[in-house]
């Protein structure tokens, strides 16, 4: 594979949205995706700005068809407690809603412990409870699936990937009264043939490369901003928003 596609320059599709991926905003958390709630919150300006305004994640699932314009589409994977706490009041400076891809399994232990044994997480252990994630749906934010216990699904057999995949899809829709129509893969790992059913469209990371949803809606590439380079930010968003004009 080659190491430009890992590069987070490379961003979507020409005429496609520029979809980026977070696990935390938190002072705490030491990963390629998880900011602090002050670069988050320069993050946010910078692609606002330079790229185009957010999309309604209400909006996106199969047969979506993109703006006529430069738009980003926000993720977080996993479903960590600071997305919640620190992430959505940042968020909501910024009229800004995100589709947030939950390990389903992660939620259902969250709701088993007990106050103090949740306090004493740390936030890489600190999952939302279903009913914190349900908050996040009522301002807007739209909850979807990512697997049930967030194994490497290329390491699986097809049967097994596809119930981890099912399942988690299976979760969100009874949780929201409605089916989930979209997902994510842990890790980026894409099995061949994708274990995910007709009606979802499904998002990898800078694995994928950039393809237009519609040829590969399986294989939606998302990317990131870098942590501990916001000098570089700015130069990042200019190129993803030229990219959806056909500049490379």
């Amino acid at each position: 594979m080659s190491a430009a596609l890992f590069d987070p320059a490379l961003g979507s599709a020409p005429g496609w949205p520029l979809v980026l991926y977070f696990h935390h905003v938190s002072d705490l958390v030491d990963h390629y995706t998880a900011l602090s709630p002050d670069a988050f919150r320069r993050g946010l300006e910078t692609v606002l700005d330079t790229v185009g305004p957010a999309l309604d994640p209400a909006a996106v699932g199969p047969g979506f068809s993109p703006p006529d314009h430069p738009s980003v589409l926000l993720t977080f994977d996993d479903g960590y407690r600071d997305n919640l706490e620190v992430a959505a009041p940042l968020l909501a400076e910024f009229g800004v809603r995100v589709l947030l891809f939950c390990v389903t399994g992660e939620l259902d232990a969250a709701d088993r412990l007990s106050r103090s044994e949740r306090a004493a997480l740390p936030p890489r252990k600190a999952f939302l409870t279903w009913a914190e994630a349900e908050l996040l749906a009522a301002s807007g934010h739209v909850l979807s699936a990512h697997t049930a216990g967030h194994p490497r699904l290329t390491e699986l057999e097809p049967r097994e990937a596809a119930e981890e995949v099912a399942v988690s899809l299976r979760g969100i829709g009874e949780r929201t009264g409605g089916p989930a129509r979209t997902f994510a893969y842990p890790y980026g790992l894409i099995p061949q043939p994708p274990p995910v059913p007709p009606g979802v469209l499904a998002f990898g990371t800078v694995r994928s490369p950039p393809e237009p949803w519609a040829r590969r809606p399986l294989h939606i590439r998302r990317t990131y901003l870098p942590v501990g380079d916001t000098e570089r930010w700015k130069r990042l968003a200019v190129g993803w928003r030229e990219q959806w004009f056909g500049s490379q």
